[in-house]
């Protein structure tokens, strides 16, 4: 699949905020819809920072609570402004706002693409989620809808054709990326501390991240030596703070990158969930090194990532990693890692339209 020459309108719905960058989704997102008003006429649709609705002209899409799947005013207005301005296109960014896509392809028999971030059915089924089969039922729909699904890993193209009984010639691969100018580019601070520093980042509200913090907390940090320091950075997981004093919690940071330019690695014990992990990417592409269980490194293509991205499975062995690092030592990934995962080529390389 190659970059098309022609130009079309689009509507971009996403149940996320277009700032801050703070997470997976939202970043990903950032980086779809900044590439298609690149070559196409966008009129896009984001959830706002406190869950009320940014505008795109008429169309505001809600982003908590049921209203975020559905929402009835907002079809309404939607529907309108498609037919008003002429849109051709819709393009729905994570299953969230699926539903919405489905039915405005109904409602106007405009085609429906679909960028799923995860196979959510299997997250949900994954973490324990009681109603999982509930988020199979939804994500069938919708993508049987949809006239193209773009996901972020081969597994998960495998997942989609085997449960959903997708064409295979209608799902497509488009990684997880970075901006690697932009975060290689990142200055570091001098490092002159004399103890070993490491980071956990993400939205501590999401099941799996929540499930690390704990990981870390009860099985790695009480065999880690006391010239180690564990830092958790992201957005809530307000309890987290006094449960676990070993750790050290920053909340929401502006600059993660910086932060993770100034850790001697980043650790990674995902044990459920799905997609591609961002946050090993994005600590890639800042030149550290990061240890990650199977899971968590799931769908990145260890080949190109040499030996910055270490596999481990047990907290034995994330220790032993830990007391391996050197304070203010770098990791280096090969050329073809910034050729895969740079978001500059996925979009232009990899997107249906």
């Amino acid at each position: 699949m190659g970059t098309n020459s022609w130009s079309v309108r689009l509507l971009f719905l996403s149940p996320f905020p277009s700032q801050p960058l703070y997470g997976g989704g939202v970043v990903r997102n950032h980086y779809l819809c900044r590439s298609l008003a690149q070559k196409h006429e966008v009129w896009a649709s984001f959830c706002g920072l406190d869950g009320s609705p940014e505008f795109a002209g008429e169309i505001p899409l809600r982003g908590e609570g049921f209203p975020a799947l559905f929402d009835p005013l907002f079809l309404y207005r939607a529907g309108r402004a498609i037919k008003r301005n002429r849109i051709e296109h819709i393009v729905c960014a994570s299953l969230i706002s699926g539903l919405h896509g489905a039915l405005l392809k109904i409602l106007t028999g405009r085609p429906l693409w679909m960028d799923e971030h995860n196979v959510e059915w299997h997250c949900s089924r994954r973490y324990g989620f009681r109603f999982w089969w509930l988020v199979y039922l939804l994500e069938w729909f919708v993508t049987r809808m949809a006239d193209q699904v773009t996901c972020v890993s081969e597994e998960d193209r495998e997942r989609f054709v085997a449960h959903f009984g997708l064409s295979p010639s209608k799902v497509f691969v488009a990684p997880n990326g970075v901006d690697y100018p932009l975060l290689s580019g990142t200055p570091s601070l001098p490092r002159t501390r004399n103890y070993r520093r490491v980071l956990f980042f993400g939205v501590l509200n999401y099941p799996p991240n929540r499930a690390a913090v704990e990981f870390l907390a009860e099985k790695v940090a009480p065999m880690l030596s006391d010239d180690v320091e564990v830092v958790v950075a992201g957005k809530g997981g307000d309890d987290l703070p006094e449960r676990y004093p070993r750790l050290t919690f920053l909340g929401f940071v502006d600059d993660i990158h910086l932060l993770v330019k100034e850790c001697d690695g980043v650790v990674v014990p995902i044990f459920s969930g799905g997609g591609t992990r961002m946050k090993i990417l994005e600590t890639l592409a800042c030149g550290r090194p990061v240890v990650s269980t199977e899971v968590g490194a799931e769908g990145i293509d260890q080949s190109v990532t040499g030996e910055a991205l270490s596999i481990v499975e047990s907290a034995e062995e994330m220790v032993s990693w830990i007391d391996a690092l050197p304070i203010g030592g770098e990791a280096e990934v090969p050329d073809a890692f910034r050729e895969l995962y740079d978001w500059s080529t996925i979009w232009q390389n990899r997107a249906p339209l």
